[in-house]
């Protein structure tokens, strides 16, 4: 997976943006194998939800980050909320479940770590269930 890159999308600036992150957003986060990491109540992601999320996003503070391979399909995304005064805190990652252990996630997490620094934050909050073994490695 050495051949992606890092973009951040931004669905309430721009429609293309919008669409192409929706579906592979969708895909992703409700995919069983990480839906039970990603919701609370274990109910998958409504489109409406979502794309009400993607409204209003950047008030909120709230960026998503996509890693993007060579043939531009995204393997795996991050959310993050960037809170001057409060917290830079890492909502969800998530990465197709074909591609888990091939350094997606680590690359995703190297890339805010750096967006994270560039704000000047020296710590970057993140909520993670206890039997997310993987995250938790990930993240320490």
């Amino acid at each position: 997976m050495s051949e992606i890159a890092i973009r951040e999308y931004v669905p309430e600036k721009s429609h293309e943006d919008a669409d192409l992150l929706l579906p592979e957003f969708l895909a992703i986060w409700n995919e069983p194998e990480n839906l039970r990491f990603l919701s609370f109540t274990g109910k998958p992601f409504d489109e409406g939800v979502v794309r009400a999320w993607f409204l209003n996003h950047l008030s909120l503070g709230v960026h998503y980050y996509a890693a993007v391979g060579r043939d531009k399909g995204i393997s795996g995304i991050v959310v993050v909320k960037n809170n001057p005064i409060e917290a830079f805190e890492i909502f969800g990652v998530g990465v197709r479940p074909v591609l888990k252990r091939q350094g997606v996630g680590m690359r995703l997490l190297e890339h805010i770590v750096s967006v994270a620094a560039g704000h000047g934050f020296k710590a970057i909050d993140a909520v993670v269930f206890a039997d997310n073994v993987a995250m938790l490695c990930l993240l320490l």
